[in-house]
């Protein structure tokens, strides 16, 4: 947990979490107004992973900007994952849910718009700051009151998600594969604390597979580090006359998308049986080489680029092949800077590609570094 800022808004004392061992700290030393709440004790109800942080919230009746000030022990230029959690849990007995913006510095992140009392948002993305202090401010733009029930940092490694400084991304991250009744994994079983959620619709094509095999993540070569019970299981192409895995993703337009791959071999494979499979995105946007797997030994695979929508990747096995391709996990994230395009009430005919390179071609409205990897320092 070296590293780890946890913040349990609105509670009276620190803690330690009994389901994860993650130790919690009040807000107080991180921003200076607002006010202490409890949620209704009609929505005290069980959750296995984050019940008690969703009990208190504190809640800003005055200013349109209120700020949390988070300053990581590793600084600036550093990878982060950066969590918040909201459930408004009718702690003011008015029954109405608010709706507001949440901003990292200039960058716009979120709408939090929930889904009743009882509906807990646990958005996270992974930034890159350019200061050592960053700052998480939520927004009031004239539909209630803003509120926040907790909110986490967690440094990652810098060689993971080798993405350019300053980068910014909703995520989504699917364990595939598994037939667990639970939500998702997380810490302890990922050291990073990344949430997992289950995938579980299995497409036409594919079947699950698994194994009850150690898998040794920790000190494997692979700097994702997994969580093993993550990539004991896994989706096989049905064989036969199917040898794809395909994953579309349609109706998501005007985003553009980072994706990673994760896989180990499950399957004790027969003398002189082979598994070999190509990765292709966006139907040859991105073709990998062929891929082969060792016995147990994860791999993860990153393309260092982004995707226009409409996304679509598939893993096919190769002709020369004698088993189907298999997937374990994956990742996506959607790209902040096109959420402010999108928000932005301002018309901008030249904010398409890159907003910052070629430096002649950046977009109005914007300022970039001039730095070898450049990057928005203000919007």
């Amino acid at each position: 947990m070296d590293g780890f800022i946890s913040i349990d808004c609105g509670v009276a004392t620190d803690y330690v979490d009994e389901n994860t061992g993650i130790f919690y700290q009040s807000d107080t030393n991180f921003i200076d107004t607002g006010t202490n709440n409890d949620v209704s004790p009609e929505y005290y109800y069980s959750d296995p992973v984050y019940a008690q942080q969703a009990y208190t919230l504190r809640s800003f009746p005055q200013g349109t900007k209120n700020c949390y000030t988070l300053k990581p022990e590793q600084g600036k230029n550093c990878n982060y994952l950066i969590r918040a959690f909201f459930r408004y849990g009718n702690y003011d007995k008015k029954n109405q849910t608010p709706t507001f913006d949440v901003y990292v510095g200039v960058n716009h992140w979120l709408t939090v718009e929930l889904d009743g009392a009882s509906h807990l948002m646990y958005p996270d993305f992974i930034y890159v700051p350019s200061s050592d202090t960053i700052l998480v401010c939520l927004i009031n733009t004239g539909s209630g009151i803003l509120f926040i029930s907790a909110l986490e940092l967690r440094p990652l490694s810098k060689s993971m998600y080798p993405i350019d400084s300053g980068a910014q991304f909703s995520s989504w991250r699917y364990d595939l594969g598994t037939l667990s009744d639970g939500e998702f994994v997380r810490y302890k079983e990922d050291v990073y604390d990344r949430l997992w959620y289950i995938y579980g619709t299995l497409n036409y094509n594919s079947v699950r597979i698994n194994t009850s095999s150690d898998i040794d993540v920790q000190d494997s070569n692979d700097g994702y580090k997994l969580p093993a019970q993550v990539l004991r299981t896994a989706v096989q192409a049905s064989g036969a006359y199917n040898n794809t895995l395909s994953y579309p993703f349609p109706g998501i337009s005007h985003r553009r998308w980072y994706v990673c791959f994760h896989f180990a071999e499950i399957a004790e494979l027969t003398q002189g049986k082979k598994r070999e499979f190509i990765i292709s995105v966006n139907r040859g946007d991105y073709t990998s080489k062929p891929i082969t797997l060792e016995y147990l030994t994860p791999l993860s695979i990153c393309p260092n680029r982004t995707f226009e929508s409409p996304f679509h990747f598939s893993i096919d096995a190769t002709m020369e092949s004698d088993l189907p391709p298999i997937l374990n996990a994956f990742e996506l994230y959607m790209t902040a800077i096109m959420e402010i395009k999108q928000t932005s009430r301002i018309s901008r005919e030249d904010w398409q590609g890159d907003p910052c390179s070629p430096n002649k071609y950046s977009w109005s409205g914007l300022t970039c570094s001039s730095d070898y990897t450049p990057r928005i320092i203000s919007l």
